[in-house]
């Protein structure tokens, strides 16, 4: 079994208060910029490398709960972030290849 490391986890009442997607080339990969709001702060992240990005989206708007974790010590090259949401006790999960 894959061991994790959480790169940004929230519960309501935080939420994703921003979500910006960006292509750099008429081909190029889609970038997904994450603003979450929390507590007394707002954490950004970036993802890109998605295979099912519409529904990977709608979920994290959504969510009551959000991990994003990076796969340690992975000797793939793609897949290696897992995107985890919980909404109405249902656990949905998605991966992406890069987060920043």
């Amino acid at each position: 079994m894959s061991e994790y490391k959480i790169l940004l986890e929230f519960s309501r009442p935080e939420y994703v208060k921003e979500i910006n997607i960006s292509r750099e080339q008429e081909q190029g990969p889609l970038k997904v910029w994450l603003q979450v709001a929390k507590q007394n702060a707002e954490e950004r992240m970036v993802l890109s490398g998605f295979d099912e990005l519409g529904q990977a989206i709608s979920s994290l708007l959504e969510a009551e709960r959000a991990v994003i974790s990076s796969e340690v010590k992975s000797e793939k090259e793609f897949g290696t972030i897992r995107i985890e949401c919980w909404l109405d006790e249902r656990h949905i999960e998605y991966t992406c290849d890069k987060a920043e």
